[in-house]
Formats: C-alpha cells, sequence, structure tokens
C-alpha cells in the first residue's frame, strides 16, 4: 500500500487538490517534517489560499518567490504576531522546534495584551500528546455522547 505522501501527490497530479489538502491535513497529526508541511503549502498555493500556504511555508523557511508572494498574503491577512501564530496548524505549533518559530511565538505572547490569551494545547498523557482547542472539542462531545446513551440505557432498564 502507498503511503499517505504518495497518495497525496497523486491526487495533486489528478488536480483532486481537496482531496490532496485532506490526507495531507489528516497526515499533520502524525507528522509535521518539511515534506509534509511543503507538499501541503503547494496545495493551499493551487488552490488559491495563499495566507495558508504562507503560514506553512513559513514554519519550514521555504525561500523563493512563491513563498514570498504567500508569506505576505500570510502577514497581510493575519497582521500581527498574535493572530499569525494562530493561523499556524495546532499540531504544527505543538510539534515543530524551530527559531524563528519559537521568534513567532515569543513575539505572540507580547502581543496578547488584556482580553487576549496566546492559549496553550492540552497535554493528555505523560507522552506529551497535544490536542489543540478541536481535539478538546471532540472529545468534551465525545464524553457527552457517552453520558446520554449510559442515561438512555440506565432509564430504559427501570422502566421494565
Amino acid at each position: 500500500m502507498s503511503s499517505a505522501i504518495e497518495r497525496a501527490r497523486a491526487d495533486l497530479e489528478a488536480r483532486r487538490l481537496w482531496k490532496a489538502r485532506d490526507r495531507l491535513v489528516g497526515l499533520l497529526l502524525q507528522r509535521q517534517d518539511d515534506e509534509v508541511l511543503d507538499l501541503l503549502a503547494s496545495v493551499y498555493h493551487r488552490m488559491g489560499d495563499l495566507p495558508a500556504a504562507g503560514a506553512l511555508w513559513f514554519v519550514t523557511g521555504r525561500d523563493d518567490d512563491e513563498a514570498h508572494e504567500a508569506g505576505a498574503a500570510w502577514r497581510q491577512r493575519y497582521g500581527g504576531p498574535h493572530a499569525q501564530w494562530h493561523s499556524i496548524p495546532p499540531p504544527v505549533r505543538a510539534a515543530v522546534d524551530r527559531r524563528h518559530l519559537a521568534q513567532l511565538r515569543s513575539a505572540a505572547r507580547q502581543d496578547a495584551g488584556p482580553g487576549k490569551q496566546l492559549g496553550k494545547d492540552i497535554v493528555l498523557s505523560e507522552g506529551g500528546h497535544r490536542w489543540g482547542a478541536a481535539g478538546c472539542l471532540l472529545l468534551v462531545t465525545l464524553v457527552v455522547a457517552l453520558m446520554l446513551v449510559g442515561a438512555f440505557t440506565i432509564s430504559q432498564w427501570i422502566l421494565q
């Protein structure tokens, strides 16, 4: 079976940009290396989402005309460091350790004035797996659903 990267490249060649994007976004939960980030940024660029491409190319440090154009769109859309920091996908913010990304995080903390918080990913295991807001929302939804199923089951049992 081919890897997710190979399938995403095949989707890209077949002009199934949305499918390549979805594969790579899913892959970000497992790995955040330059190959994945650069390919996902290329997909975003081909889709016309220059700010999303710029955010990822900022992380990788890519330095060419496409990356400069996308980076300018990213900075224009997201303005200051606080918004720029939050435009980078949570798995990337949590896992990638690069000097320029650390500088952006530091600037975002300074930029976070009253009423703004930089926020932290919640660590749910000793292994350091980090969950962003979407992951926490999913976890809370799952717990509530299980509680409702349990309550329904117990009420059915009592009524019998």
